[in-house]
């Protein structure tokens, strides 16, 4: 008899702990609505504003900055917070700054506004990681690790399909108002949902929240690892981002595609990256090191690189496309690594909201030096140039993972 209430209640508590997931996924996903509205209309908005390159990106710079800053300050501040209203306080206000995007008529204030947006929406994944290492039990962070890093593609995925259907038949500006809509609508549903989903019942899951940052193995050869996966989230998003925000344009005034067509095409990038979390977690079974798991990734997205700046003067879209998807889903499997597996998977070595948040953080600024960077390299030497950057920093990686692997054997010699 205790047997089986033992079992009805672990039945109940996994069930709660898959509805609870789903609903951090729908946050997070649904939030690159107002992440990304922007980012997926760039083309359209420098022509009606009729601005370059480098101050149309300076926009989604001030939103990559604010959010970068954010995320660093929210992981440390995280395990303070109220999560259920935090979260309901960020949707609300980044679905008002899209909102007033859409109907401003001066562009010196769009950049403001995205500002704002960036700041409200860095609380929500160092709060969602925290909330999740500290309701989840050991057997479900791994369908946590999963399903949050489908989040990223699936969400720019939204984005670009609307926005290229937006464009084709309406205006750019109704995916600033869908999104206004769509996220005070699913603050609501989190704010219902949140109480039940996380109350405790009688088989609680490990606490994870306690403060374990003094741990006697937090030697230095963990902080040199965290060091250097800090540094390939900067490398890793500025190529990731850089490509999302730029491919469109890259389409546009190399190949003389429309609008709507650039952006269209452009999907292909998140379609390939949703496959990125499995290519991931097939890769950790058999590569342990989080840092070497990551320099693979960005050897082969190197050599991708170096095939794309080959074919650009050959005008062919087919092959430049297929390497930029192939690149995207490796992008995005070193950003799962990053921000979802080392957080979740080094719960017990340090506070998960902490760790998401600054390396999260730190993703954001190479998503800041992407979105400005790229573009004035583009108006100063062309997107040849701006490929052999993309190239150099990739091989770069895989140098300093030479030196990490050197330092680390030193280091356990000692």
């Amino acid at each position: 008899m205790a047997k089986a209430i033992l079992t009805k209640n672990s039945n109940k508590h996994s069930d709660k702990n898959t509805l609870l997931i789903a609903l951090c996924w729908l946050v997070y996903t649904c939030s690159y609505l107002g992440k990304l509205s922007y980012n997926a209309n760039i083309t359209k908005i420098e022509e009606v504003y009729s601005v370059s390159h480098s101050i149309a990106g300076m926009v989604s710079t001030f939103f990559f900055f604010a959010y970068g800053i954010g995320q660093i300050f929210n992981g440390v501040f995280c395990r303070k917070y109220n999560i259920r209203l935090v979260v309901v306080a960020s949707l609300f206000i980044s679905g008002l700054m899209n909102i007033l995007v859409a109907v401003s008529k001066d562009f010196t204030c769009v950049k403001y506004f995205w500002l704002i947006n960036g700041v409200a929406l860095s609380i929500l994944w160092p709060s969602l990681i925290r909330l999740l290492s500290e309701t989840m039990d050991s057997a479900s962070i791994g369908r946590a690790v999963i399903v949050m890093g489908t989040t990223v593609a699936t969400g720019t995925l939204i984005v670009y399909g609307l926005s290229a259907l937006f464009v084709a038949w309406f205006s750019y500006k109704v995916m600033f108002f869908v999104a206004g809509i769509l996220l005070p609508l699913i603050a609501v549903i989190w704010f219902f949902s949140y109480p039940k989903l996380t109350k405790k019942d009688n088989a609680p899951a490990e606490n994870y929240s306690r403060e374990v940052m003094t741990k006697s193995h937090l030697n230095s050869v963990f902080w040199i690892s965290v060091c250097v996966l800090a540094f390939y989230a900067v490398v890793d998003n500025l190529v990731k981002d850089g490509l999302i925000t730029w491919i469109p344009m890259i389409l546009k005034e190399i190949y003389v595609l429309p609008d709507y067509v650039s952006i269209l095409l452009t999907m292909i990038l998140p379609i390939l990256a949703i496959f990125g979390t499995s290519v991931a977690i097939a890769l950790r079974k058999k590569i342990k090191d989080f840092v070497w798991l990551s320099s693979l990734l960005f050897f082969v997205s190197a050599m991708l690189i170096l095939l794309v700046i080959l074919c650009l003067p050959t005008g062919n879209v087919i092959i430049t496309l297929s390497s930029l998807g192939l690149i995207s889903c490796l992008m995005a499997s070193v950003n799962n690594v990053i921000t979802s597996m080392v957080p979740l998977y080094w719960k017990d070595t340090v506070n998960s909201g902490l760790l998401a948040g600054v390396l999260n953080g730190f993703c954001y600024l190479g998503s800041t030096i992407s979105a400005y960077g790229l573009g004035l390299v583009a108006d100063n030497g062309g997107w040849s140039s701006v490929f052999i950057l993309l190239f150099s920093l990739c091989v770069f990686t895989v140098l300093l993972a030479l030196g990490y692997s050197i330092t680390r054997r030193l280091k356990k010699k000692q």
